[in-house]
């Protein structure tokens, strides 16, 4: 019996089926989070899934309500962008008021740096910040870009600048904000777009994420930023739109990369989507872009990196990427990736002297853990835990940073969002039930694409299935998938609710 040619070819039914992988993969991350029997977050499940339900309700409650609301929000587009953009600025802004703290932790790190940049021209002198970024130097882009803050606000004479980098995240937050707003527009229409502002609202933590001020805010913004600047390339009309397109495409994602190196999952998607959709010039193009960007600016950021950290020190002390694999490998419950314990991994890994040595241990580790789980119910059971360790989590952990610098809820604020506060256990289960119903979401419009062979949100899914598959085999925790927070909602966006059934009229 010979197969019949799809129709479209054989690429675009590879690419019909690279989204379609997405499907399986959040699917198991939901029903995992409702019915996993792990301890962690203390969950009450069936709380959980009975609130999963409401709130799968609700918010297909509100797509439908988005087709009678299009045409008075087509009339008022801007104005409803420009009002949405205000009231989470004016909430963010308000919020920071409430959970102000001085950093004591990793973004301590990073603020020390900053300022030791801006005042003395390096840290290099700071035996604390030499050791620290030796061994993380994938947190120097935050470092100057908290030195651009400094030295902005030194011009203005301000020296507090807690504020100041909170409205710098808000920023950056609005941009993500708007562009995931035109990118559903281009892929979806006029009521997509108002789609993903109602579905903005279902996420809680996006009205204080500025004030978290570290990588995950900082980066919120650009995977939908890189997507939208992709499909404007591939949508152009002339080669002089193309090329500015890319070059946008390129920049993005090269500044998002610097903030969180994971950014460049959605460049990734953006081109596999591109070439599959037979558009190979313009992957060429995009790519070729991509690798000066990183050429360029790469070099650019060795070149200030090697002004405060020699390339012995880094060769000595930087953690190698068996590192992470390691920590994304935990054998038993109480062990691996932070979440379960501390797990040791960082005295493990620098007791070493010789980095050779090190790196030669952590294999040999990964290799035994690998070993391990070769029988499926062991690996069924790392891959649980770890999934529920990044996904079961709709609070995103944004509240860890704050809360180990400023540890006492006291004000009403701190004491919804910290763990220690009165209300925290109903908003954790509120926020992650609004979670899980994203994700389903987002399962039933891959879905509907798939069904219906369209392609156009392609580097959407495939972006949200590498974000999956890396967080699978890295280190992770719940804070990670937050950068991809506004790429599902995107996707969920452009589900098609089915249109309720008109009644017949019936003449007596």
């Amino acid at each position: 019996m010979r197969l019949s040619r799809p129709r479209g070819g054989w690429m675009r039914a590879l690419l019909l089926m690279g989204m379609a992988l997405m499907i399986p993969c959040f699917l198991f991350t939901a029903l995992n989070t409702l019915l996993s029997p792990w301890p962690l977050y203390g969950r009450n499940r069936p709380l959980l899934a009975l609130l999963t339900a409401l709130g799968l309700l609700a918010l297909l409650a509100a797509l439908r309500a988005a087709g009678r609301l299009e045409a008075a929000f087509a009339r008022r587009e801007r104005a409803c962008l420009a009002l949405a953009a205000l009231f989470y600025l004016a909430v963010q802004l308000g919020l920071a008021c409430a959970l102000r703290y001085t950093p004591k932790t990793d973004l301590e790190q990073c603020v020390t740096a900053a300022r030791l940049i801006v005042e003395q021209g390096t840290f290099g002198q700071n035996e604390r910040s030499v050791v620290y970024f030796s061994r993380y130097p994938h947190n120097l882009g935050l470092v100057y870009a908290f030195a651009a803050i400094l030295r902005v606000c030194r011009l203005f004479g301000v020296t507090d600048v807690f504020f100041p980098s909170v409205l710098v995240a808000s920023l950056l937050f609005l941009m993500g904000l708007l562009c995931s707003a035109r990118l559903c527009r281009r892929l979806g229409g006029v009521r997509a777009e108002l789609r993903v502002l109602l579905l903005f609202a279902s996420c809680l933590p996006f009205l204080y994420a500025s004030s978290e001020l570290y990588t995950d805010a900082f980066s919120l913004a650009f995977p939908p930023v890189i997507v939208l600047c992709a499909v404007r390339a591939r949508e152009a009309a002339s080669r002089r739109g193309r090329a500015l397109w890319a070059l946008a495409f390129a920049a993005s994602s090269f500044v998002g990369a610097q903030l969180r190196f994971t950014s460049i999952i959605a460049a990734i998607a953006c081109l596999i989507a591109l070439l599959l959709q037979k558009r190979p010039r313009l992957t060429a193009a995009c790519a070729l872009a991509l690798a000066c960007a990183f050429a360029v600016g790469g070099a650019g950021m060795d070149a200030e990196t090697a002004r405060h950290l020699s390339d012995a020190q880094l060769e000595q002390n930087e953690l190698p990427k068996l590192h992470y694999i390691a920590m994304g490998l935990p054998v038993q419950e109480d062990e691996g990736y932070g979440q379960y314990e501390s797990g040791g991994w960082l005295l493990f890994s620098t007791s070493f002297d010789d980095p050779k040595a090190r790196d030669a241990a952590l294999l040999e580790e990964v290799i035994d853990r690998i070993y391990y789980v070769r029988y499926p119910s062991r690996l069924l059971s790392l891959l649980s835990r770890k999934n529920l360790s990044t996904f079961g989590n709709g609070t995103f952990g944004l509240n860890e940073i704050i809360e180990a610098d400023a540890h006492e809820p006291d004000n009403p604020v701190k004491q919804v969002i910290f763990e220690g506060g009165a209300l925290y256990g109903a908003y954790y289960h509120l926020t992650t039930a609004l979670f899980c119903a994203q994700m389903l979401l987002a399962c039933a419009a891959c879905a509907q694409a798939v069904r219906r062979k369209e392609e156009k949100a392609a580097a959407i899914m495939i972006a949200l299935l590498g974000a999956f598959l890396f967080l699978s085999l890295w280190e992770t925790r719940a804070r990670y998938f937050f950068q991809f927070e506004m790429l599902l909602l995107c996707a969920a966006a452009l589900l098609e609710p089915p249109a309720r059934r008109q009644k017949k009229h019936i003449p007596a």
